[in-house]
């Protein structure tokens, strides 16, 4: 039996985390972790405190494999870093600094929630169904493939970076090969993310209110549309770049200011690793913003650009001065090509 710490309603292997650092001959860590499962580090570091590691928990946002706390830890002295939370690195490796990625799965039973998403869709015409779930909730994966049998559904399981069913915030090719998908996950931030990647009928099963709810996207598209309209008739451009080492995209972000200057927009380039409104009015006024930070930015919080946001791959619509074919994919997809 593989030793695993209870948090609350999280569980969380502590002998992988300290087999990891004894066999790297690692004394000091940093242990981070979003929020919501911050108490788990907590928890974590002192238990491994007390097998006698030298032990930093961090109390930064750690929003997703994307940003691993690098400068954090190394300013701290720290030989190894616990990223609790995430299935692994998003964007470029961190090779600084070991990093172990500790998944922290939830106990909360997804199956009423996901019961009632595959029967709605299998109602609505869907029987050919694309599960997708959370590092949180992946230990689930076979039980929710078997329900979905049991209840007449064909499901489909991709998979991402090795994971079967996996879904991220910025990633969802796991769900490619259905004609609806299921995705179990707390909240609607998962759903939201699924339906704009693949374009197709997504519902969302929360097991920690048992609710399903099939997603709406109709106000976020209408708020990219407005976003890029506006941006349309921009005159100066602010580019911000991320200094996280995940969602680091300098060429990208170079690439364009140099569309942008060579179409008569002013534009210039904004380094950040919080990207906050507060930020960005101290720069000073841009008329609007390209993130190329986290594509979820622009979509969940564009109220911390204070003009219209949009993101690379969304800049070719303000380059043409119309929206034509516009897709919801292009929030995370981005093409050099159409910059040209």
């Amino acid at each position: 039996m593989i030793p695993m710490l209870r948090a609350g309603s999280f569980t969380v292997n502590e002998e992988l985390a300290a087999s990891w650092a004894r066999g790297k001959r690692l004394r000091k860590l940093l242990v981070e972790a979003p929020d919501g499962i911050k108490h788990v580090a907590v928890e974590l570091a002192r238990r491994l405190s007390e097998a006698g590691f030298d032990v930093i928990v961090s109390g930064r946002h750690a929003w997703g494999g994307c940003d691993v706390g690098v400068r954090e830890a190394l300013s701290l002295g720290a030989e190894g870093v616990i990223h609790l939370g995430h299935h692994g690195h998003v964007g470029p490796r961190v090779t600084e600094i070991p990093v172990l990625f500790l998944p922290v799965l939830s106990e909360a039973d997804p199956m009423p929630a996901f019961r009632r998403a595959v029967l709605e869709a299998l109602s609505s015409g869907y029987r050919r169904i694309a599960i997708g779930v959370t590092v949180q909730h992946m230990h689930f994966l076979g039980d929710l493939e078997r329900e979905a049998r049991e209840l007449g559904a064909d499901p489909v399981t991709g998979s991402l970076d090795g994971f079967r069913g996996l879904v991220v915030g910025c990633m969802y090719s796991s769900l490619s090969g259905g004609e609806a998908s299921v995705v179990v996950a707390g909240g609607v931030f998962h759903g939201l993310g699924a339906a704009l990647w693949t374009g197709k009928p997504v519902w969302v099963a929360d097991p920690f209110t048992g609710e399903a709810k099939r997603v709406d996207v109709k106000t976020a598209v209408a708020r990219r549309l407005e976003a890029i309209s506006r941006a349309i008739d921009a005159r100066s451009f602010a580019v911000v770049v991320s200094s996280k080492p995940g969602q680091m995209r300098l060429r990208v972000a170079e690439l364009v200011v140099e569309a942008l200057r060579k179409r008569g927009r002013e534009a210039w380039l904004v380094s950040l690793d919080e990207v906050t409104n507060e930020a960005l009015v101290n720069l000073g006024a841009a008329e609007a913003y390209v993130n190329t930070a986290c594509p979820r930015l622009a979509v969940d919080d564009p109220e911390l650009f204070p003009g219209p946001v949009v993101n690379p791959g969304e800049l070719k619509y303000v380059l043409l001065g119309k929206l034509d074919g516009y897709s919801p994919r292009d929030v995370f997809f981005f093409d050099a090509r159409d910059l040209a």
